[in-house]
């Protein structure tokens, strides 16, 4: 049988011409659709901004407001609490502040100053908020970091001390940084109750954003810890990001 005739009997539907990827063929395109997801981002961001200036400065000042009248009503009667009162009232009032700056869209002020002495007002307020023994071991020089990656650093130290606080029932506690060549080496350590790191979900909100905060700062951040010997958090990141 011949093979052409044979063929000719089946109605084969014709071939359809294959259409080029405009998107991959045309660098504009792609230009375009990365401006696009910037400027969403960029819109998302000022949407989160605006709901804490909105919402959470309106709570912080309410409860600020509460504090000064707890002060007036208990300054006679429990002297003794005012002294708590007052370190209250400056948390609140340094929280409605970085509330402010981030709505800006601005590094965090004190930042621009020096930073190992903002790390050592942060751990000064954590030793006030509990009974846990924190040391600092920080360099006695200023670090070269620019306002930005100082920021990311700083919220680095700040969840690992919340999360002392929160959880891990510690009676010490160290946050040291150094510098080993061309990297620093931030490390936040507790004698606390320790975890078992696959308990927790990879997309919880501090361990990401602890995470996300180390590739903005150049390295990875990395924790250490097992039940009952406490937990290790660990950031190394390039002195100059640009290298």
């Amino acid at each position: 049988m011949n093979i052409t005739t044979t063929l000719s009997h089946y109605n084969l539907p014709p071939r359809k011409q294959q259409k080029p990827d405009t998107e991959a063929a045309c660098p504009s395109c792609q230009s375009q659709q990365a401006r696009l997801c910037a400027l969403a981002r960029t819109q998302e961001r000022k949407r989160i901004a605006r709901e804490l200036h909105d919402e959470l400065g309106q709570q912080l000042t309410a409860l600020q407001q509460g504090l000064g009248v707890l002060r007036i009503h208990l300054g006679q009667d429990r002297p003794d609490l005012l002294g708590h009162i007052e370190r209250l009232s400056s948390i609140s009032h340094s929280a409605i502040e970085v509330v402010r700056e981030i709505s800006k869209g601005a590094p965090i002020k004190k930042l621009q100053h020096n930073l190992s002495n903002t790390l050592k007002g942060l751990i000064d307020e954590f030793r006030q908020l509990s009974d846990v023994d924190c040391r600092c071991n920080l360099p006695k020089q200023d670090l070269e970091l620019e306002p930005r990656r100082a920021a990311h650093l700083y919220r680095i130290v700040q969840e690992s001390l919340t999360n002392i606080l929160r959880h891990a029932n510690a009676s010490r506690a160290e946050v040291s940084l150094e510098q080993r060549e061309n990297d620093y080496v931030l490390e936040i350590f507790d004698d606390g109750q320790g975890f078992i790191l696959s308990d927790i979900l990879p997309d919880s909100t501090g361990l990401s954003g602890m995470r996300e905060r180390g590739k903005q700062l150049g390295g990875p951040v990395i924790i250490f810890s097992h039940p009952g010997q406490g937990t290790i958090v660990q950031a190394i990141f390039p002195v100059n990001i640009n290298r």
